[in-house]
């Protein structure tokens, strides 16, 4: 097998199957299996998904496990070389999965990659992130970038002027079309369990640049990402948490505290 696509369901029902259906038109020339890792969902979506598409391998958790234990659900059953994790609410523009795996297969340095996301207008969307230093983050995501506003602005200007066309190496690829290898997360462990939502990508391919994997953004591979359609409620707090937790496993138990005072403090 080639490639295990997962996707996490939680009551995106509206979506899911249009995913799907996009998957089977656009996906040639490789082997792939799909499995939905379904936290509970209550709209119906599983039994649609078994009536139509009776080759999807469903996974049904009894609780909401969140993005990344769904997933790891999902890992532990695959059976492919790759495992691609796809946001429910998305479309494929061509064929992304091939083009993802082909990169892969030609740079064996790769731990994961994803490609370029779009809205339903076809512009571009956050596929991924490139600052790299706790400096960058916290400018960004905290009240820090009013009190540092000119460095600030340097480092969004900085990311505007990415070359959306071209392969470059990132910090992190956003889950949401997110390649990895199954190698290397055999090696490292799948996503933590100490976040529900938000951040455990970043902290996943923290770890896979620190064993020595590089992370790579695949302008080739095109997918439509309906921003915002996947369920989630609390956003805020699961974002502030996770937040705090990235800075603690990945910097230190200080970093966190410090993380977790600043993003307090935040303009909404």
């Amino acid at each position: 097998m080639d490639v295990s696509i997962i996707i996490v369901n939680y009551n995106c029902r509206n979506y899911i199957i249009d995913c799907i259906r996009s998957l089977y038109e656009k996906t040639k020339d490789i082997n792939f299996e799909i499995i939905v890792s379904d936290n509970n969902s209550n709209d119906n979506s599983v039994q649609e998904i078994k009536e139509k598409y009776s080759n999807v391998i469903i996974l049904e958790n009894k609780d909401n496990l969140g993005f990344g234990r769904a997933n790891n659900e999902g890992f532990k059953i695959a059976k492919g070389k790759y495992l691609f994790c796809l946001n429910p609410d998305t479309i494929l523009i061509n064929n992304a999965v091939k083009i993802l795996y082909d990169f892969m297969e030609l740079h064996q340095d790769s731990g994961a990659v994803g490609g370029n996301l779009y809205n339903k207008d076809l512009k571009y969307v956050h596929s991924f992130g490139y600052g790299d230093d706790i400096k960058s983050l916290l400018l960004r995501k905290t009240f820090l970038k009013y009190l540092y506003f000119r460095e600030y602005i340097k480092i969004k200007n900085y990311e505007k002027k990415i070359d959306r066309t071209k392969v470059c190496e990132v910090n992190h690829i956003t889950g949401a079309d997110l390649m990895l290898r199954k190698s290397v997360i055999d090696k490292i462990g799948g996503f933590s369990d100490k976040f529900f939502m938000y951040f455990e990508e970043t902290e996943l391919e923290m770890r896979m640049k620190r064993a020595g994997f590089k992370i790579y953004f695949v302008p080739d591979s095109k997918i439509i990402h309906l921003e915002g359609k996947s369920k989630n409620n609390n956003k805020n707090k699961y974002y502030t948490n996770s937040f705090v937790e990235y800075y603690k496993l990945c910097y230190s138990q200080a970093w966190g505290e410090i993380a977790e005072l600043l993003i307090q403090n935040r303009k909404k």
